[in-house]
């Protein structure tokens, strides 16, 4: 006698399937939003120009405005929190509230908040959505942000050096101006180096997302151009770094060691950007660079040097040196400076300046050990998500020479990479990506996992 074995449908009870379904509609509804969010970034300025003319400015700031929303809901609507999120959060309360009484009006704390909101949204949508499912949103927003900059030295865009006035205060709505000479182009964006940090970090999940070879080289070398055409440095310089990681990882099938490399190289970078600023404070470096190619590569970069990290650490002694142990709160530094402290105004040019004026040292100093602690932990397990990594790389190689948090685009991928869950295991095979069953189907170690749960081929 023979005996057969079928498969059997298991019951899955109302609770679980509605659970199911509430997780995958607020995944919906967090997509959307953050999807509306991006393409108000990439278009800013014909937005708040096209905006102006019909006197609907301040509608420009309505997808933010829905993200503070979603960032107040998110905690109450969760059933699991991310601890990441959640003592981050903390800590963003605790310098609100330090700020609304440290600084001279609390509203200057609250614009505080506001900057960050961004930044609050990446960290508590992140375990919520699956970025892997956004390559055709990606690509999308990365042909348009390349098509403005390519075409800016063939047209004169009409909102190119405008502004527009809102609530008494004037809004920039496109940068104009040039380097040595050389005109910086920004496209549809507010700024060239905003135009080109939107090409570089939509080209960045690009090449982890698609799956053909000749594809992703077209994609990454379209964005080196287009960083060119820009003129800007930093986002460049991080190009670079990011194809080395690329190149030598596709080359060598990425080992684990290639990994442990560059989670090594991570780790010189955020020294120094911890170092050299710090070190400011005692040394005058006051660089000469002669030549006019040094001079365009190199001058700003003396400038934060000589200036302006310097300075902005001495914000920590207005009102007193003991400021160093507990910040100045939010909005202690940056944009909010500029609509409530103008005479100090500063824009500390690197991440750990800006973290370290608003929490503090000891703060700042065990934030960024933190980080570096848990990109080690997360990068080298089976299941890592192979966009991390190198979002994680341009972050702190461009952070070492602006703040990042003020910026939409940045500060959203910056809380994404923070609080973005490895893989998805224990849920449904139905809610997984292709990534993840390729995952399952290919266990023959770190580097092969790695590889086809980001779609390297």
């Amino acid at each position: 006698m023979t005996s057969q074995t079928s498969a059997v449908a298991l019951p899955v009870s109302p609770a679980v399937q509605g659970g199911l379904r509430f997780r995958l509609s607020l995944s919906s509804v967090v997509y959307v939003l953050a999807g509306v969010f991006l393409w108000f970034v990439v278009l800013a300025s014909p937005l708040r120009y096209g905006l102006a003319l019909l006197h609907l400015e301040a509608l420009v700031y309505l997808p933010k405005l829905l993200l503070l929303i979603v960032v107040i809901l998110l905690p109450l609507l969760r059933p699991r929190v991310s601890p990441t999120a959640l003592v981050l959060t903390g800590l963003v309360l605790a310098s609100l509230a330090w700020g609304m009484v440290n600084l001279d009006t609390s509203l200057q704390a609250l614009f505080g908040l506001w900057v960050i909101v961004p930044l609050m949204f990446g960290l508590w949508a992140g375990p919520v959505m699956n970025v892997a499912q956004w390559r055709r949103l990606f690509g999308m927003l990365f042909i348009v942000v390349a098509a403005g900059v390519f075409l800016n030295p063939l047209i004169h865009y009409p909102w190119s050096g405008q502004s527009l006035s809102l609530l008494g205060k004037s809004i920039e709505l496109s940068r104009q101006w040039a380097a040595f000479g050389v005109d910086r182009y920004a496209g549809f964006a507010r700024a060239s180096f905003s135009a080109a940090s939107q090409l570089l970090l939509f080209g960045v999940m690009l090449v982890v997302l698609l799956r053909h070879r000749a594809i992703k080289l077209l994609v990454w070398l379209i964005t080196g151009a287009g960083i060119a055409l820009t003129t800007s440095k930093g986002p460049l310089g991080a190009w670079l770094l990011v194809s080395m990681y690329f190149a030598g990882g596709g080359l060598l099938r990425w080992p684990k060691y290639w990994i442990q490399l560059w989670l090594a190289v991570l780790s010189v970078i955020l020294l120094a950007m911890v170092l050299v600023p710090l070190s400011t404070l005692w040394i005058h470096y006051d660089p000469t660079f002669h030549g006019y190619a040094n001079k365009f590569l190199f001058a700003s970069f003396g400038d934060r040097m000589n200036w302006t990290w310097p300075h902005s650490l001495h914000l920590l002694n207005l009102g007193g040196a003991w400021h160093w142990w507990v910040g100045r709160g939010m909005g202690g530094i940056g944009a909010a400076q500029q609509y409530f402290e103008a005479t100090h105004y500063l824009p500390a040019d690197n991440l750990f300046v800006y973290v370290t004026v608003y929490f503090g040292l000891p703060a700042s100093l065990f934030l960024f050990a933190a980080l570096w602690l848990r990109m080690v932990l997360f990068s080298l397990r089976r299941n890592a998500v192979a966009w991390r990594l190198p979002v994680i790389l341009v972050l702190v190689a461009y952070g070492f020479v602006t703040n990042e948090i003020e910026s939409g685009l940045l500060a959203f991928f910056l809380g994404l990479a923070l609080a973005a869950p490895n893989g998805t295991v224990g849920l449904p095979e139905q809610t997984r990506g292709i990534h993840d069953t390729d995952q399952v189907r290919h266990r023959g170690g770190y580097g092969v996992a790695h590889r086809f749960r980001s779609g390297y081929r």
